[in-house]
């Protein structure tokens, strides 16, 4: 067997001079943004990368009250005029756009606690705008609370609020994100879409899509109804409420809870 001959110092020294070199660049080039990628301020940081806290280069931060334009595109990112709040290229209704306010944590993550960056909580109740295409989460002319592309009364749209935990949990209880408990009194809009949940025009308290007729959970609290001591969500237990269903439609008039003053067959 013939013994390996040792490496030669000029061979030593270049594999050293390599390193060195090599080291650095990797760190240099672990944030270089890509051709595709937009970089608003210039920094090597592109506007939908985590470590990008200040995406204009306004110095404020993206996340502060006071910065009422993240990309500095000269729109209020509350107006509706703003299609792209975070600048990275991407509608913020886009089904692509996870991220609206580009601070790096996804829309959809119980973490994330200020989907728009406006430096409000989504679940106060200040919070009016959740998602900041600039219409109140309560207008009747709001069909996608947290702006991910699903209307809301979408069969598939199962997160309304955007907080991370599905609307028919158990654990979800505030579906529309309006700071206030479904089961409050002073709720009278569980889903948010606009319509009082005891508005006789209102077939879907918890806007899952299906006729409150046909729902085994009216209120979307996670109990069906035949174990629910308060079927609408109202606050008023049902053996005390002349509507149990919510369908502004009393008891005594519709005493199947279908809707209608017809008797059941």
């Amino acid at each position: 067997m013939t013994a390996r001959r040792p490496l030669s110092k000029r061979l030593v020294l270049a594999t050293m001079a390599a390193t060195f070199v090599a080291a650095p660049l990797a760190v240099a080039t672990a944030h270089v943004v890509s051709a595709s990628a937009i970089d608003t301020d210039g920094d090597g940081l592109a506007n939908d990368d985590p470590a990008e806290l200040d995406i204009d280069g306004d110095g404020l931060l993206d996340t502060a009250v006071a910065e009422k334009d993240i990309d500095g595109d000269g729109l209020n990112d509350g107006a509706r005029a703003e299609l792209d709040i975070d600048g990275d290229g991407r509608l913020d209704t886009a089904n692509g756009e996870k991220d609206i306010d580009g601070d790096g944590l996804n829309d959809g993550a119980k973490a994330e606690k200020d989907m728009d960056g406006d430096g409000l909580n989504d679940g106060a109740k200040a919070e009016k705008d959740i998602d900041g295409d600039g219409r109140a989460d309560d207008a009747a002319g709001e069909f996608d609370i947290d702006g991910d592309g699903l209307d809301d009364d979408a069969a598939n749209e199962l997160d309304m609020d955007g907080d991370g935990r599905a609307d028919d949990s158990a654990t979800e209880t505030d579906i529309d994100g309006d700071g206030l408990a479904d089961d409050d009194a002073a709720e009278t809009d569980i889903d948010g879409d606009g319509l009082a949940d005891d508005d006789a025009s209102e077939d879907d308290i918890d806007g899952d899509g299906i006729d409150d007729s046909s729902d085994d959970d009216t209120d979307g609290d996670g109990t069906d109804d035949i174990d629910d001591i308060d079927d609408d969500g109202d606050g008023i237990d049902d053996i005390d409420d002349i509507d149990d269903d919510g369908d502004g439609v009393d008891d005594d008039v519709d005493a199947d809870d279908d809707g209608s003053d017809t008797p059941a067959p």
